[in-house]
Formats: structure tokens, sequence, C-alpha cells
């Protein structure tokens, strides 16, 4: 005869020093496709070393790393600085196209050209993360940062949405990879590795005359093209950026 006996109820909590909401600027909704993300681990000469760390996928979507740095002794260890890098099927991230950001609150966010860095404080069973006041475990979704996605030139747009596609340069004709290329505050997207770039055009009159950015917010270089609808969709439009 198998005898079962009830054990008291004991509450578990995940930690994850850094939450990630993946939103498709697009849509404003969740990205589809895949997206991967690599974990690096900063080194004692400031580089970065690629780790083997797999990233937790919430119900909710949040990319987090629940356990990063826990260890059995804490006591006098350091935080240890992590960048994740995001790749996407149909997207690129737009924190390659900003120069270094500032550093942030707690977790110690800073988003930079490479990829979102943070702070992963020690912690064990006896002594809790040194920001688990302001971050803590069951808050994960809550303190989450957006991290914002913009089509790719192979994004599957609506076809009911026009979509200008052409290619950024710099002076010398050579392609400038990650550009922000916008029309006004309306529509954005970024340039590719080879330059190119898909920008939606949702919002324009069918018949108008409006003008494209390119923006290189790494060496400040800008350029603009203005654009003649809808004879310009027919063919690829170039942006000069100086």
């Amino acid at each position: 005869m198998t005898k079962w006996r009830l054990l008291p109820g004991e509450p578990i909590e995940l930690y994850s020093p850094v939450g990630l909401r993946l939103i498709d600027d697009f849509t404003g909704s969740p990205p589809f496709g895949w997206v991967r993300a690599q974990l690096a681990r900063r080194d004692g000469s400031g580089g970065w070393q690629a780790t083997d760390i797999k990233t937790l996928s919430t119900m909710s979507g949040i990319l987090a790393y629940p356990g990063l740095e826990r260890h059995a002794d804490v006591i006098g260890q350091p935080p240890r600085r992590y960048r994740v890098q995001l790749e996407a099927e149909f997207y690129r991230p737009v924190y390659r196209l900003i120069p270094a950001g500032p550093v942030l609150g707690p977790p110690y966010y800073r988003e930079t050209a490479d990829g979102i860095e943070f702070d992963a404080f020690p912690y064990n069973d006896a002594y809790p993360p040194t920001d688990y006041t302001v971050n803590p475990p069951q808050a994960i979704t809550l303190q989450a940062r957006e991290v914002e996605l913009v089509p790719a030139v192979n994004y599957p747009f609506p076809t009911h949405v026009r979509i200008l596609r052409g290619s950024v340069v710099d002076a010398s004709n050579q392609p400038v990879v990650d550009a922000e290329v916008r029309r006004g505050n309306i529509e954005r997207v970024s340039s590719g590795e080879h330059g190119a770039f898909a920008l939606p055009l949702r919002w324009t009159p069918k018949d108008a005359s409006v003008s494209i950015d390119a923006i290189d917010h790494h060496t400040g270089r800008t350029g603009s093209i203005t654009i003649t609808l809808p004879q310009a969709l027919g063919r690829s439009q170039t942006i000069t950026v100086r």
C-alpha cells in the first residue's frame, strides 16, 4: 500500500537581474519569427566573452536569465557586467541605431550599439542580491525593459501597405549600416548590412511629395530625399548621408 505524506508548502522564487520585453515597432505587439539572444560577460581586460547561458522566455514573452550570478559564497563578491545582443529573423534592434546611452537606474541598464548592458549582483538563499528591494524576483514582468525592433528589409508587411525601398550610402557610395530611415516622426526603419531599407508609408497621402530622412547617429551624418508618390514606389531610392 502506498502512503502519501503531505509536506508544508515552500514558496520558490526565481530571480533574474534583467528582463527584456521585445516590441515590434511597426505593430506595437510582440515580434514574430525567431529571435536569438546571446549573453556575454565582461572580462578583466574590459572585453566581452560569449557565454553559453541560455535565455528563458517567460509566458508573457519576456527574456530573462534566472539564476544568473547565483553562488554558494557571495560575501565580498562584486557584481558582474553582462551584455545581451539580439538577432531576429525580420527585425533590427533599435539599440544598434544609437550611440552609447547613459547608465540608467536599477538594474543599471545601458544601451549601446553593441547590445544592452546590465549588472548582475551575486546572491544565494541566505543573501539576496543587492538590488532585490528595487527589482524583486516576483516583479520581473513589471521591471522588464522594452526593447524596440524595427522592420528589416525582409519584413512581411501587409500587402495593402505601401513600401518605399532603397539604400543608404555615404559620399563614396559605400553602404551605411544601421542608419535610421524615417518619414518625419511617423514611420522609421533601419538600414541593413548592405545599407538597404524598406520603409512603410501607412499615413502618407497617396499622391504627395514627401521628405525621407536618413540619420547615421554614430557619425552625425544626415541625408534627405524628396519623393513623389506613387511613382517613387516602383524603383529603388538612394539616400546619401554626408
